[in-house]
Protein backbone atom coordinates (compact mmCIF):
# COMPACT_ATOMS: atom_id res chain seq x y z
CA UNK A 1 0.00 0.00 0.00
CA UNK A 2 1.34 3.13 -0.62
CA UNK A 3 2.16 5.73 2.13
CA UNK A 4 1.75 2.75 4.49
CA UNK A 5 4.59 3.68 6.82
CA UNK A 6 3.97 7.56 6.61
CA UNK A 7 -0.17 6.69 8.25
CA UNK A 8 1.55 4.49 10.59
CA UNK A 9 3.78 6.86 12.01
CA UNK A 10 1.50 10.04 11.75
CA UNK A 11 -1.47 7.63 13.25
CA UNK A 12 0.94 6.67 15.90
CA UNK A 13 2.08 10.07 16.64
CA UNK A 14 -1.39 11.60 16.49
CA UNK A 15 -2.33 9.42 18.97
CA UNK A 16 -0.01 9.84 21.10
CA UNK A 17 -0.24 13.44 21.04
CA UNK A 18 -4.03 13.31 21.32
CA UNK A 19 -3.54 10.88 24.92
CA UNK A 20 -1.15 14.06 26.13
CA UNK A 21 -3.94 17.51 24.80
CA UNK A 22 -6.86 15.03 26.47
CA UNK A 23 -4.57 13.89 29.81
CA UNK A 24 -4.03 18.13 30.29
CA UNK A 25 -6.70 19.77 29.22
CA UNK A 26 -7.90 20.48 32.56
CA UNK A 27 -4.87 21.79 34.00
CA UNK A 28 -4.58 23.84 31.30
CA UNK A 29 -7.83 25.43 32.01
CA UNK A 30 -7.49 25.39 35.67
CA UNK A 31 -3.77 27.32 35.52
CA UNK A 32 -4.34 29.13 32.67
CA UNK A 33 -1.96 32.11 34.02
CA UNK A 34 1.08 29.89 33.59
CA UNK A 35 0.05 27.16 30.63
CA UNK A 36 -1.02 29.68 28.28
CA UNK A 37 0.49 32.92 26.69
CA UNK A 38 -1.05 34.70 23.82
CA UNK A 39 0.85 35.03 20.62
CA UNK A 40 1.14 38.24 18.42
CA UNK A 41 -1.68 37.75 16.45
CA UNK A 42 -3.83 37.95 20.09
CA UNK A 43 -4.92 34.41 19.56
CA UNK A 44 -4.24 32.10 22.80
CA UNK A 45 -1.58 29.08 22.87
CA UNK A 46 -0.73 26.42 25.31
CA UNK A 47 1.91 24.02 26.63
CA UNK A 48 -0.31 21.59 25.34
CA UNK A 49 -0.04 22.89 21.51
CA UNK A 50 4.04 22.86 22.55
CA UNK A 51 4.16 19.33 23.52
CA UNK A 52 2.11 18.37 21.13
CA UNK A 53 3.99 19.87 18.38
CA UNK A 54 7.16 18.72 19.73
CA UNK A 55 6.03 15.17 20.15
CA UNK A 56 4.65 15.04 16.36
CA UNK A 57 7.82 16.71 15.00
CA UNK A 58 10.11 14.02 16.72
CA UNK A 59 8.41 11.28 15.49
CA UNK A 60 8.23 12.53 11.64
CA UNK A 61 12.47 13.43 12.31
CA UNK A 62 13.29 10.04 13.37
CA UNK A 63 11.10 8.51 10.48
CA UNK A 64 12.03 10.23 7.98
CA UNK A 65 15.02 12.51 8.51
CA UNK A 66 14.95 14.02 5.13
CA UNK A 67 11.26 15.09 5.42
CA UNK A 68 10.60 19.40 6.11
CA UNK A 69 7.33 20.23 8.28
CA UNK A 70 5.51 23.17 8.53
CA UNK A 71 4.20 23.65 12.10
CA UNK A 72 2.14 26.20 13.37
CA UNK A 73 4.22 27.35 16.64
CA UNK A 74 7.49 28.45 17.04
CA UNK A 75 9.93 28.53 20.29
CA UNK A 76 10.38 32.53 19.74
CA UNK A 77 10.20 34.03 22.93
CA UNK A 78 9.43 30.85 25.00
CA UNK A 79 10.45 31.26 28.79
CA UNK A 80 13.09 28.21 30.33
CA UNK A 81 10.04 27.72 32.86
CA UNK A 82 7.77 27.34 30.25
CA UNK A 83 9.62 25.03 27.87
CA UNK A 84 10.61 23.13 31.39
CA UNK A 85 6.67 22.44 31.76
CA UNK A 86 6.72 21.19 27.89
CA UNK A 87 9.29 18.67 28.46
CA UNK A 88 8.04 17.54 32.04
CA UNK A 89 4.73 17.05 30.36
CA UNK A 90 6.09 15.04 27.38
CA UNK A 91 7.81 12.47 29.85
CA UNK A 92 5.10 12.44 31.58
CA UNK A 93 2.91 11.40 29.01
CA UNK A 94 5.57 8.76 27.70
CA UNK A 95 4.96 7.02 31.04
CA UNK A 96 1.36 6.42 29.97
CA UNK A 97 2.48 5.67 26.09
CA UNK A 98 4.75 3.18 26.33
CA UNK A 99 3.03 1.03 28.77
CA UNK A 100 -0.30 1.07 26.92
CA UNK A 101 -0.09 1.81 23.05
CA UNK A 102 3.17 1.80 21.61
CA UNK A 103 3.97 0.50 18.56
CA UNK A 104 8.10 -0.53 19.34
CA UNK A 105 7.99 -0.20 14.83
CA UNK A 106 7.71 3.28 15.37
CA UNK A 107 10.46 5.52 17.01
CA UNK A 108 9.82 8.82 18.53
CA UNK A 109 13.00 10.15 19.43
CA UNK A 110 16.67 9.76 17.84
CA UNK A 111 20.58 10.29 18.45
CA UNK A 112 20.27 13.55 15.75
CA UNK A 113 16.41 14.34 18.15
CA UNK A 114 16.73 13.18 21.32
CA UNK A 115 14.32 14.78 24.23
CA UNK A 116 16.60 15.79 27.07
CA UNK A 117 17.47 19.79 27.67
CA UNK A 118 15.40 23.12 27.27
CA UNK A 119 17.34 23.51 23.91
CA UNK A 120 16.52 19.87 22.60
CA UNK A 121 12.74 20.70 23.02
CA UNK A 122 13.59 24.03 21.15
CA UNK A 123 15.24 22.77 18.53
CA UNK A 124 12.82 20.14 17.54
CA UNK A 125 9.64 23.05 17.78
CA UNK A 126 11.62 25.04 15.17
CA UNK A 127 12.05 21.76 12.74
CA UNK A 128 8.53 23.22 11.92
CA UNK A 129 9.54 26.27 10.13
CA UNK A 130 9.60 25.00 6.92
CA UNK A 131 7.61 27.62 3.98
CA UNK A 132 6.11 25.19 2.14
CA UNK A 133 5.90 25.05 -1.77
CA UNK A 134 4.82 23.42 -4.32
CA UNK A 135 7.81 20.93 -5.31
CA UNK A 136 8.40 18.08 -2.98
CA UNK A 137 7.49 16.40 0.13
CA UNK A 138 6.91 17.56 3.17
CA UNK A 139 4.33 17.26 6.54
CA UNK A 140 1.76 19.99 7.74
CA UNK A 141 0.76 20.11 11.36
CA UNK A 142 -1.52 21.74 13.51
CA UNK A 143 -1.05 20.61 17.14
CA UNK A 144 -3.80 21.32 18.52
CA UNK A 145 -6.55 22.86 16.30
CA UNK A 146 -9.06 24.81 17.97
CA UNK A 147 -6.91 26.42 21.04
CA UNK A 148 -10.00 28.04 22.30
CA UNK A 149 -12.32 24.80 21.75
CA UNK A 150 -9.42 23.46 24.23
CA UNK A 151 -9.86 25.91 26.94
CA UNK A 152 -13.48 25.99 26.98
CA UNK A 153 -13.37 22.09 27.65
CA UNK A 154 -14.85 21.87 24.05
CA UNK A 155 -13.97 20.20 20.96
CA UNK A 156 -10.19 20.40 19.65
CA UNK A 157 -8.63 18.01 17.00
CA UNK A 158 -4.65 17.26 16.34
CA UNK A 159 -4.24 17.71 12.53
CA UNK A 160 -1.26 16.29 10.79
CA UNK A 161 -1.30 16.06 6.81
CA UNK A 162 2.09 14.81 3.94
CA UNK A 163 1.62 16.86 1.19
CA UNK A 164 3.84 16.23 -2.26
CA UNK A 165 3.87 19.20 -4.79
CA UNK A 166 0.92 20.66 -3.85
CA UNK A 167 -1.39 17.99 -3.23
CA UNK A 168 -2.47 16.32 0.47
CA UNK A 169 -1.36 12.95 0.11
CA UNK A 170 -2.27 11.57 3.87
CA UNK A 171 -3.84 13.20 6.27
CA UNK A 172 -4.94 12.05 10.07
CA UNK A 173 -7.05 13.49 12.55
CA UNK A 174 -7.29 13.10 16.70
CA UNK A 175 -10.09 14.19 17.81
CA UNK A 176 -9.67 13.69 21.91
CA UNK A 177 -13.17 14.51 22.87
CA UNK A 178 -15.45 13.94 20.32
CA UNK A 179 -18.54 11.95 20.95
CA UNK A 180 -20.47 10.65 17.78
CA UNK A 181 -23.64 10.49 20.18
CA UNK A 182 -23.75 14.61 20.80
CA UNK A 183 -23.70 14.67 16.79
CA UNK A 184 -26.38 12.58 15.94
CA UNK A 185 -24.11 9.34 15.33
CA UNK A 186 -23.66 5.82 17.96
CA UNK A 187 -20.43 5.94 19.67
CA UNK A 188 -17.71 3.13 18.61
CA UNK A 189 -17.03 0.89 22.33
CA UNK A 190 -13.88 2.43 24.12
CA UNK A 191 -14.14 6.01 22.69
CA UNK A 192 -14.58 7.37 26.18
CA UNK A 193 -10.39 6.90 26.94
CA UNK A 194 -9.69 9.96 24.15
CA UNK A 195 -11.57 9.83 21.24
CA UNK A 196 -11.20 8.90 17.64
CA UNK A 197 -8.85 9.19 14.74
CA UNK A 198 -9.62 9.81 11.37
CA UNK A 199 -6.91 8.69 8.60
CA UNK A 200 -6.93 8.81 4.78
CA UNK A 201 -4.75 7.98 1.68
CA UNK A 202 -5.12 9.76 -1.46
CA UNK A 203 -6.98 7.21 -4.09
CA UNK A 204 -7.62 4.60 -0.78
CA UNK A 205 -10.26 5.93 0.99
CA UNK A 206 -10.86 7.34 4.34
CA UNK A 207 -11.27 5.88 7.81
CA UNK A 208 -12.39 6.17 11.67
CA UNK A 209 -11.27 4.11 14.96
CA UNK A 210 -10.88 4.90 18.76
CA UNK A 211 -7.88 5.28 19.85
CA UNK A 212 -8.23 2.91 22.67
CA UNK A 213 -5.94 -0.20 20.88
CA UNK A 214 -2.41 -0.61 20.48
CA UNK A 215 -3.74 -1.19 16.26
CA UNK A 216 -6.76 0.60 15.82
CA UNK A 217 -10.05 -0.85 14.22
CA UNK A 218 -9.97 1.15 11.18
CA UNK A 219 -13.77 1.26 9.34
CA UNK A 220 -14.31 3.50 6.16
CA UNK A 221 -16.25 6.05 6.50
CA UNK A 222 -18.67 8.14 3.28
CA UNK A 223 -20.58 11.37 3.32
CA UNK A 224 -23.87 11.69 2.26
CA UNK A 225 -25.54 11.92 -0.45
CA UNK A 226 -28.51 13.84 -0.70
CA UNK A 227 -31.46 15.21 -3.62
CA UNK A 228 -31.52 19.08 -2.45
CA UNK A 229 -29.94 21.58 0.08
CA UNK A 230 -32.49 21.91 2.18
CA UNK A 231 -31.88 18.67 3.83
CA UNK A 232 -28.03 19.58 4.60
CA UNK A 233 -26.63 20.39 8.07
CA UNK A 234 -24.34 23.04 8.27
CA UNK A 235 -21.08 23.21 9.83
CA UNK A 236 -19.51 26.28 11.50
CA UNK A 237 -16.72 27.62 13.58
CA UNK A 238 -18.27 28.81 17.16
CA UNK A 239 -15.48 31.88 17.23
CA UNK A 240 -17.32 34.60 15.19
CA UNK A 241 -13.94 35.99 14.51
CA UNK A 242 -13.24 33.19 12.39
CA UNK A 243 -15.39 33.32 9.22
CA UNK A 244 -18.32 35.72 8.94
CA UNK A 245 -20.83 34.11 10.54
CA UNK A 246 -23.63 36.53 9.06
CA UNK A 247 -22.98 35.82 5.42
CA UNK A 248 -23.26 32.27 6.12
CA UNK A 249 -26.83 32.64 7.55
CA UNK A 250 -27.01 34.60 4.59
CA UNK A 251 -26.05 31.70 2.18
CA UNK A 252 -27.98 29.29 4.23
CA UNK A 253 -31.31 31.28 3.93
CA UNK A 254 -31.24 30.78 0.52
CA UNK A 255 -30.46 27.52 0.29
CA UNK A 256 -32.89 26.50 2.91
CA UNK A 257 -30.55 24.94 5.54
CA UNK A 258 -32.04 25.21 9.09
CA UNK A 259 -30.02 23.32 10.95
CA UNK A 260 -26.50 23.77 12.16
CA UNK A 261 -23.95 22.59 14.01
CA UNK A 262 -21.50 24.75 15.42
CA UNK A 263 -18.13 23.53 17.05
CA UNK A 264 -14.55 24.11 17.01
CA UNK A 265 -11.32 22.90 14.60
CA UNK A 266 -11.13 20.33 11.72
CA UNK A 267 -13.66 17.88 13.65
CA UNK A 268 -15.81 19.46 11.31
CA UNK A 269 -14.53 17.96 8.50
CA UNK A 270 -14.54 14.24 10.37
CA UNK A 271 -18.35 15.15 11.08
CA UNK A 272 -18.56 15.46 7.32
CA UNK A 273 -16.70 12.51 6.41
CA UNK A 274 -18.72 10.48 8.87
CA UNK A 275 -22.36 11.59 7.01
CA UNK A 276 -23.03 13.27 9.97
CA UNK A 277 -23.18 16.94 8.32
CA UNK A 278 -23.08 18.18 4.91
CA UNK A 279 -21.57 21.35 4.55
CA UNK A 280 -18.67 23.18 5.84
CA UNK A 281 -18.88 26.69 5.30
CA UNK A 282 -15.62 29.25 5.88
CA UNK A 283 -16.36 32.24 4.11
CA UNK A 284 -13.53 34.99 4.94
CA UNK A 285 -14.56 38.33 7.01
CA UNK A 286 -11.61 40.29 5.40
CA UNK A 287 -11.36 39.51 1.24
CA UNK A 288 -7.53 39.96 1.97
CA UNK A 289 -7.29 37.02 4.40
CA UNK A 290 -5.98 33.78 3.75
CA UNK A 291 -6.36 30.88 5.72
CA UNK A 292 -3.43 28.79 6.97
CA UNK A 293 -2.54 25.59 5.04
CA UNK A 294 -2.54 23.98 8.45
CA UNK A 295 -6.00 24.38 9.28
CA UNK A 296 -6.85 22.69 6.13
CA UNK A 297 -4.51 20.12 5.16
CA UNK A 298 -5.52 16.92 7.11
CA UNK A 299 -9.32 17.21 6.39
CA UNK A 300 -8.80 18.02 2.82
CA UNK A 301 -7.89 14.49 1.99
CA UNK A 302 -10.16 12.75 4.75
CA UNK A 303 -13.07 14.62 2.95
CA UNK A 304 -12.62 13.76 -0.87
CA UNK A 305 -11.59 10.04 0.32
CA UNK A 306 -14.92 10.22 2.09
CA UNK A 307 -16.21 11.21 -1.65
CA UNK A 308 -16.73 14.64 -0.57
CA UNK A 309 -15.78 17.97 -2.04
CA UNK A 310 -13.72 20.69 -0.94
CA UNK A 311 -13.06 23.95 -2.33
CA UNK A 312 -12.67 27.97 -2.48
CA UNK A 313 -15.81 29.58 -1.74
CA UNK A 314 -15.74 31.59 -4.89
CA UNK A 315 -14.49 30.36 -8.09
CA UNK A 316 -15.16 26.11 -6.62
CA UNK A 317 -11.43 25.36 -7.40
CA UNK A 318 -9.54 22.37 -5.56
CA UNK A 319 -7.56 23.97 -2.60
CA UNK A 320 -3.97 24.67 -3.59
CA UNK A 321 -1.39 23.45 -0.64
CA UNK A 322 1.41 24.18 -2.53
CA UNK A 323 1.73 28.35 -2.49
CA UNK A 324 3.19 28.31 1.18
CA UNK A 325 1.99 29.15 4.53
CA UNK A 326 -1.37 29.67 3.41
CA UNK A 327 -4.21 29.02 0.34
CA UNK A 328 -4.25 31.83 -1.87
CA UNK A 329 -8.30 31.48 -1.83
CA UNK A 330 -11.04 33.67 -0.19
CA UNK A 331 -12.68 31.44 1.91
CA UNK A 332 -13.36 27.60 1.94
CA UNK A 333 -16.39 25.05 1.32
CA UNK A 334 -16.48 21.65 2.54
CA UNK A 335 -19.75 19.38 1.24
CA UNK A 336 -20.71 16.32 1.06
CA UNK A 337 -22.18 16.42 -2.77
CA UNK A 338 -23.22 15.23 -5.06
CA UNK A 339 -21.54 17.67 -7.19
CA UNK A 340 -24.07 19.63 -8.55
CA UNK A 341 -25.23 20.41 -4.88
CA UNK A 342 -21.50 21.96 -4.18
CA UNK A 343 -21.98 23.98 -7.41
CA UNK A 344 -24.95 25.38 -6.25
CA UNK A 345 -23.09 26.11 -2.68
CA UNK A 346 -20.31 28.08 -4.14
CA UNK A 347 -22.45 30.12 -6.55
CA UNK A 348 -24.66 30.97 -3.93
CA UNK A 349 -21.49 31.90 -1.51
CA UNK A 350 -19.68 33.91 -4.70
CA UNK A 351 -23.13 35.75 -4.86
CA UNK A 352 -23.13 36.84 -1.50
CA UNK A 353 -19.37 37.72 -1.02
CA UNK A 354 -19.51 39.86 -4.40
CA UNK A 355 -22.62 41.41 -3.05
CA UNK A 356 -19.95 43.56 -0.27
CA UNK A 357 -19.87 45.07 -3.46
Amino acid sequence: MAFERELLVATQAVRKASLLTRRIQADVIAHRDSTTITKSDSSPVTVGDFAAQTIIINAIKSNFPDDKIVGEESSDGLSDEFVSEILHQIKENDKIFDKQYNDSSIQFTSNEHPLSSLDDVRKVIDCGNYEGGNKGRFWCLDPIDGTKGFLRGDQFAVCLGLIIDGIVQVGCIGCPNLSLEKYGGSDLPGYKEFGYLFSAIKTQGAFYATCSTKVPDWKPIKVRQLKDTSEMISLEGVEKSHSSHDEQSQIKAKLGINNSLHLDSQVKYCLLALGLADVYLRLPIKLSYREKIWDHAAGNTIVLEAGGYHTDSMENLPLDFGKGRTLQTKGVIASSGPKDLHDLIVKTSADVINSRG
